[in-house]
């Protein structure tokens, strides 16, 4: 495993929900800067990437929260590097409250591409030293494939804004959570609290483009919920998968 760092943080009348709790988007957030933030220290940020003509894409996260923290609560988020593998980067990350506990935990898979192409590449060796790892890993690499949307119950559009656009030069992927999150019905989002999200990335998605989101649900043991999602471009193109699991307020 590779280095480990933490940083601490506040969370914000703007970052909550109409109950004061933290969003997931904000929490998807504060783990994008933690790695970032880790990165740029350790001297393999965003210029050290530009001047590369690289750039780290997510491909799949993984993402518990065992407790939205509130308006005005301080957390600590904490991540390391688990490893590299030909052109894929595994990362681990952690969110504490106040008193030491985990409130969310995650893990996130990165492909490495060159920017003008548009295509993957090796991870360079220069990125191993730089986050403390030894050669590739040495455990199996495996890659979940996600519970694939049938019947779909619900549909909405929305098209990709100069807003949503990134360093990267495409959607923001907190982008795609808000949108199947608003793709279901207000009394799910009203009565259930999403506890857990996995989300797949398979094409990238730019500004204009017409978006079609497909969603599903079924309703589980102990008053859970897990709703099936799935992004489209307007050719039928898949861009993205999410499976949600929500609990009963």
């Amino acid at each position: 495993m590779g280095k480990l760092y933490s940083k601490e943080y506040e969370v914000h009348y703007y970052e909550v929900d109409s109950e004061l709790n933290c969003t997931i988007t904000t929490l998807i957030n504060i783990l994008c800067d933690v790695g970032t933030t880790q990165s740029e220290i350790l001297g393999g940020g965003i210029e050290y990437l530009i001047d590369r003509n690289m750039a780290w894409v997510f491909y799949q996260y993984n993402i518990k929260v065992n407790r939205y923290p509130k308006c005005g609560e301080k957390i600590k988020a904490e991540t390391k590097p688990i490893g590299f593998k030909k052109f894929y980067a595994l990362r681990e990350y952690k969110i504490y409250d106040s008193n030491g506990n985990i409130i969310v935990e995650a893990e996130a898979i990165f492909f490495l591409i060159n920017i003008e192409k548009r295509k993957t590449m090796r991870v360079p060796k220069e990125q191993y030293d730089i986050y403390g790892l030894d050669g590739d890993m040495k455990e199996s690499f495996k890659i979940e494939r996600l519970e694939r949307l049938q019947e779909p119950m619900f549909e909405k559009d929305f098209e990709a804004r100069y807003s949503d656009i990134d360093f990267n030069r495409h959607v923001n992927n907190t982008k795609y959570i808000e949108w199947a999150i608003d793709s279901l019905p207000i009394d799910i989002l009203n009565n259930y609290k999403l506890e857990s999200i996995k989300v797949t990335f398979e094409k990238e998605c730019i500004y204009g483009s017409k978006i079609n989101v497909f969603s599903s649900y079924r309703e589980e043991e102990e008053g859970y919920l897990t709703t099936l999602h799935k992004i489209e471009s307007s050719d039928e193109k898949e861009l993205t998968k999410l499976v949600g699991v929500w609990k009963k307020i």
